[in-house]
């Protein structure tokens, strides 16, 4: 049975944890043994049947320890791996520490460090004069020479951008589970407010600096549509709610806060609207597609245009354009695109689980 290691930040919470755990799950259902090695001891998140799970964690003490962290937790990963005497078909490391760490250990040369967020705008786009100069430099040291796994073809022409030139590199998008999201899609969310009413949806956190609920408020106010909006998420209400109000509002956007199921309103929905300045891969555009519901997007960093393609690419706005968010809200109401049968297959477990099992050692 081949054998594959996966190394992460932390399994306690986050994004990137749990797409890790639905790689492993994907893995594992496809006959691989998965060792799972988080650098943390925070725990918590469910971890697939099959699968198993080690701590390695390092806490630094004193300014010295703090200053070489990577090289000292490197040296007690590499105690750990001896006495596991595994050999791995496929190594893979997830999140900025774990790829620090790894980089520093006895796994430098066979381990993929994936990059689950688009590099310029998490390590570079806050960073100003001499400090992007030492960030770039940095970074360019983390990927160069390395196998590297992107989620997007965006993220890749980021690090090109960085000047980073990886040994190798293959883009492997996160998995979505699309049965379960069919099967939930098709419940009831017993909202009576929206039973048999017409609707635009945002699903996410309520956030002004990334997801910039304020541009997509705008958006909706410009695109002069009656139906309402209605944004599923927990988050930072008051802004939002003042954000409402300043623009007259009150009565076309539904907040209803999060919701363990959110397919239904998707489902249901005329469209799904995300306006953030930045993204790592978007699932809850994936997600919409699945459900069969058209997406309006600004054209960020990263992952929108990877996802809509052909058809779906009308539904891509330039970041700062309002009048062409609002154009593209109007459109996509009035004149659906058509949602190909096979638009997430890429996307499935088999698929994703078959793109790093492509990875492994012959």
């Amino acid at each position: 049975m081949p054998h594959a290691l996966f190394l992460v930040d932390q399994l306690a919470s986050g994004g990137a944890p749990r797409s890790v755990l639905k790689v492993t799950r994907a893995l594992v259902a496809s006959g691989v043994r998965v060792t799972l090695v988080a650098l943390s001891d925070r725990l918590g998140l469910p971890v697939p049947e099959g699968a198993e799970v080690h701590v390695v964690a390092f806490t630094p003490k004193g300014r010295w320890q703090k200053l070489h962290r990577y090289r000292l937790h490197a040296k007690h990963l590499d105690d750990f791996l001896k006495t596991q005497g595994n050999t791995y078909d496929l190594v893979v490391s997830n999140l900025h520490h774990a790829h620090q760490v790894t980089r520093r250990s006895c796994l430098a040369e066979q381990a993929w460090l994936c990059i689950r967020s688009d590099p310029w705008q998490e390590l570079l786009s806050n960073k100003h004069g001499w400090r992007r100069i030492i960030k770039r430099i940095k970074v360019r040291r983390l990927y160069d020479d390395r196998r590297v796994i992107a989620l997007t073809r965006t993220n890749l022409e980021s690090l090109a951008r960085i000047g980073s030139r990886p040994r190798q590199a293959e883009v492997i998008p996160n998995v979505l589970d699309v049965a379960r999201i069919h099967e939930l899609m098709g419940q009831p969310h017993n909202d009576k407010a929206l039973e048999g009413t017409d609707y635009c949806v945002y699903v996410g956190r309520l956030n002004m600096r990334q997801k910039r609920l304020d541009r997509l408020l705008q958006a909706y106010r410009a695109s002069e549509l009656s139906l309402p909006l209605v944004l599923i998420g927990n988050g930072d209400h008051l802004a939002v709610e003042q954000e409402i109000a300043k623009w007259g509002l009150q009565e076309r956007v539904w907040m209803l806060g999060a919701r363990d199921n959110p397919y239904p309103y998707m489902h249901q929905a005329k469209a799904l609207l995300l306006a953030s300045d930045y993204e790592g891969l978007p699932n809850v555009l994936l997600e919409a597609l699945a459900c069969g519901t058209p997406v309006v997007s600004t054209d960020c960093l990263s992952g929108p245009r990877d996802i809509l393609t052909g058809e779906l690419a009308d539904g891509l706005v330039p970041l700062d354009d309002i009048q062409a968010f609002a154009r593209a809200i109007r459109a996509s109401v009035e004149h659906p695109p058509h949602i190909p049968d096979n638009v997430v297959d890429a996307y499935k477990p088999a698929a994703i689980a078959a793109r790093y099992r492509a990875l492994m050692a012959p």
